[in-house]
């Protein structure tokens, strides 16, 4: 029955001490954002729509580098489609 009493024990000792650091934390967040208005804010959600955008764009480029499969090759075309037209049968006459 002791081994109950020591575990609880430690258990109130560790709640105590996380909501303690909880609180430190709250405070500290309290104090770097209370210098901030609506016009700092909105400046910082655009800065983050500008930094998405490019994030997007430069993602959209990589994967079109890495798609080499995808790549549209014209002499090859050219090439096939005259290959195939001489082995087309000709007609002759009128």
């Amino acid at each position: 029955m002791n081994w109950f009493i020591y575990i609880a024990l430690f258990g109130s000792f560790s709640a105590i001490l996380m909501s303690a650091i909880a609180i430190a934390r709250l405070a500290r967040w309290q104090r770097s954002v209370h210098d901030l208005d609506w016009e700092a804010l909105a400046a910082l959600i655009g800065d983050v729509g500008a930094v998405k955008k490019s994030i997007t764009r430069l993602n959209g480029r990589l994967n079109g580098m890495d798609n080499g499969a995808q790549k549209f090759d014209w002499e090859q075309q050219v090439a096939e489609h005259y290959a195939a037209k001489q082995n087309e049968p000709r007609r002759i006459g009128g």
